[in-house]
């Protein structure tokens, strides 16, 4: 974590990988990856690619031990010679959460060659999760990048703090993964991420990337002027700020968790039907909650709607029943349960005012 080079307004800073612990966590993640998984004998087999082009792919197979019910043992082929070793043999103890059944294996490093360096080693967690109530379902492997790349570099004779960690998980740095800059670890790791074809602010002058090692080794970034000012840029960037100062009303808008219940209140009394599918893991979910649903004018134009909240991972079966296939889904249905409207993901106050509208 060294200074390597300042020329003219060019900065290059030397990155090392971090792994996450109490002390030092992000606050955002990269979505996780699936591998898709075929039935060989009692097993489940399946392959990812993880770094450069010329990289073999590597295997993961998945077991039971002797009597479990459930898969709890999984072989990642990390050197990918195709031969299984103690050592690439993964155990856990599955459990159920959700109504599902979850086994989740690592974190394990898997090494990645680097052609004119030493092997790097890529830390990854796993997970396999088994519906009961869709046993047919296409069996897939999720995995996720634990940890990121980190460095200092002097910059205005102060101390800077650099970051880069990948949203693209394929074991290569490129320009559609992720960068930040800072001049405390503190602010580094709070911050939210910027996408490394975008800009960081560092005491009021923007950087942009220009160079990245593919294996995260190095990053080189320059200043220039965007052609507007970080506090103009902040605030554009603020979406929720206008859900946030809208007048709020005396009292949020009221939801009921019965399902079957609100549909027969809706239809005895000749009123829309709103459904409002979440979970207990979604934000955007959470974030409507706050901000949205006690607007005043979302609950002035949901007046004599009745409204209900479906936990997705509680019921399958209205999941199944309104094709719902991310959260929150939002559903407006007539007094006889005929679909009006439909919005998928975070809608803001202005969006929900209008969706209400009769």
């Amino acid at each position: 974590m060294v200074l390597l080079a300042l020329i003219l307004n060019q900065v290059t800073v030397k990155l090392e990988p971090v792994t996450p612990s109490d002390k030092a966590q992000l606050r955002w993640s990269p979505k996780g990856a699936t591998v898709a998984l075929t039935l060989d004998g009692d097993a489940l087999v399946g392959s990812f690619k993880l770094g450069p082009q010329n990289a073999a792919p590597i295997t993961v197979k998945l077991t039971k031990g002797a009597g479990a019910s459930y898969y709890d043992h999984l072989w990642v082929d990390m050197n990918r010679d195709g031969q299984p070793y103690d050592n690439e043999i993964l155990t856990t103890t599955p459990n159920e959460r959700t109504k599902k059944w979850w086994s989740s294996f690592g974190p394990t490093s898997v090494p990645i060659p680097v052609p004119d360096g030493p092997t790097r080693s890529y830390p990854l967690n796993f997970w396999f999760v088994f519906d009961p109530a869709e046993p047919n379902a296409a069996p897939q492997l999720r995995w996720s990048r634990s940890g990121w790349h980190e460095g200092t570099v002097e910059i205005g004779g102060k101390p800077a703090w650099v970051l880069i960690t990948e949203m693209n998980m394929d074991g290569v740095f490129d320009q559609r993964d992720a960068w930040f800059l800072a001049r405390s670890r503190e602010d580094l790791l709070k911050a939210m991420s910027r996408n490394l074809e975008d800009h960081a602010w560092l005491d009021g002058i923007a950087y942009r990337p220009t160079s990245i090692d593919l294996h995260g080794r190095t990053l080189t970034f320059e200043s220039f002027d965007p052609g507007i000012t970080e506090g103009d840029e902040t605030q554009k960037r603020d979406t929720l700020a206008p859900d946030r100062e809208a007048p709020r009303a005396e009292k949020p808008m009221v939801f009921s968790h019965d399902f079957a219940a609100a549909e027969r209140q809706a239809r005895a009394e000749r009123k829309p039907l709103f459904v409002d599918f979440e979970t207990t893991w979604c934000g955007p979910c959470k974030t409507m909650d706050q901000w949205v649903y006690t607007a005043k004018s979302v609950v002035e134009a949901a007046n004599g709607v009745v409204s209900v909240k479906v936990d997705g991972d509680e019921h399958r079966d209205l999941v199944k029943r309104f094709a719902v296939g991310a959260y929150p889904t939002l559903i407006l249905l007539d007094a006889n349960g005929k679909e009006l409207k439909r919005a998928v993901g975070y809608r803001s106050v202005a969006e929900m005012t209008k969706f209400f509208a009769r």
